[in-house]
């Protein structure tokens, strides 16, 4: 970057302009910056309160009490005067009630989870609770374990586990479900781990979407249909190839292993698999999720093919920016936004019961959204 000097002339604007020195502040006003440094304590509230401890405690839980209404009004007023915010760390190991959430994910940078995060994030803090993140890149039983000791350890209300699951290894798995249903708190999942602790898993139908997409794609004429898939160590990756492999035998078109590419749910490997897919010579390519198919648009405009007119392609997801390129992206819809919110009043709605409520399963149904991406094959 090239910065470029000031000249700094006797009558310029950048004179004139120049911050001068603070005033002198008045007492009143450094009592006031001070009482925002030195931040309140409970003890400050319960001493202009009149009242205990225990009693600005009980006054501003909002739970039934003791306390008067009289004297819950006072305390939540001084409170306000105070700017006094309550440790709610602290509070969760006094009370051993704690506040705080904990959510597990293998990452944030996908459009789609990133979305619902910040769906669940928005129902927890509308509700007083904070959200504990933590990112498991790492796969290995040893990490997993590691991570769940930590967890025990912060002591969160309840686990919202939101990495997706692996097919690979069961001895993992069964290792994985006895540590979290260890816990001994309300767990809430985003796959089928088969789980029995209390939670909720909160799951979407990727088999139907892998299906849909498809579906489309033979219904307007396509016969070679490339499959652009996931991690193939992912569950959601495998349902989402069964339903491509279900739609094509439906009619009557063989499943070819050579026209199903793997990549890993990015741009990159998008841009990196169309090459491979043009050259197993296919009318059409169905995506497992929208940022790979944005990859597929770079390398399609790159080679000067043309999207649909020289190859048709459907999405996965329904990301921001699917229905605004200059070709909008026919996709299937996975209701990011609803289900994290879904997500995060389960989490709330699990901590108000006993723990000994039956386990549930909730199933997204996909929606095909059709756009300009997709047409039919010419003869």
């Amino acid at each position: 970057m090239l910065c470029m000097p000031i000249a700094k002339t006797g009558g310029s604007a950048y004179n004139q302009n120049k911050r001068q020195p603070p005033a002198q502040k008045m007492a009143g006003d450094r009592e006031e910056e001070e009482s925002w440094v030195m931040r309140a304590t409970i003890k400050d509230v319960a001493r202009e309160s009149g009242v205990s401890v225990s009693a600005v405690s009980m006054a501003l839980s909002d739970k039934p009490s003791r306390i008067s209404k009289e004297t819950r009004q006072k305390v939540k007023e001084v409170a306000e005067r105070l700017h006094y915010q309550p440790n709610r760390a602290a509070l969760s190991l006094v009370n051993r009630e704690s506040r705080m959430i904990g959510i597990v994910m293998n990452d944030v940078r996908n459009t789609h989870i990133a979305a619902e995060f910040m769906a669940i994030n928005r129902e927890l803090s509308g509700k007083g609770y904070s959200l504990l993140s933590h990112i498991l890149e790492e796969r290995t039983r040893d990490s997993s374990l590691k991570l769940i000791r930590q967890i025990a350890a912060e002591n969160v209300a309840a686990l919202i586990w939101a990495k997706p699951l692996e097919v690979d290894n069961q001895e993992d798995l069964m290792s994985l479900r006895k540590n979290v249903e260890g816990l001994g708190i309300p767990v809430i999942t985003m796959d089928d781990y088969g789980l029995e602790c209390p939670g909720v898993d909160v799951c979407f139908d990727y088999r139907q979407g892998g299906f849909m997409a498809t579906e489309h794609l033979l219904e307007l004429g396509h016969r070679r249909i490339g499959c652009l898939a996931g991690d193939k160590t992912f569950y959601v990756t495998q349902e989402r190839i069964e339903g491509y492999r279900q739609a094509l035998e439906s009619y009557g078109v063989a499943y070819d292993e050579k026209l199903v590419c793997y990549g890993d749910y990015t741009m990159g490997s998008g841009y990196e698999a169309f090459s491979y897919l043009m050259g197993q010579r296919v009318s059409a390519i169905f995506s497992s999720n929208d940022e790979m198919a944005f990859g597929i648009y770079r390398a399609a405009r790159n080679y000067g093919i043309r999207i649909p007119r020289d190859i048709s392609l459907v999405g996965f997801d329904n990301v921001p920016f699917a229905d605004i390129m200059e070709t909008p992206l026919t996709t299937v819809r996975v209701p990011s936004v609803e289900m994290g919110s879904f997500i995060g009043r389960a989490a709330i709605e699990l901590l108000s019961k006993t723990c000994d409520e039956e386990r549930k399963k909730i199933m997204y149904k996909p929606d095909l959204l059709r756009r300009g991406s997709a047409i039919a094959k010419e003869v």
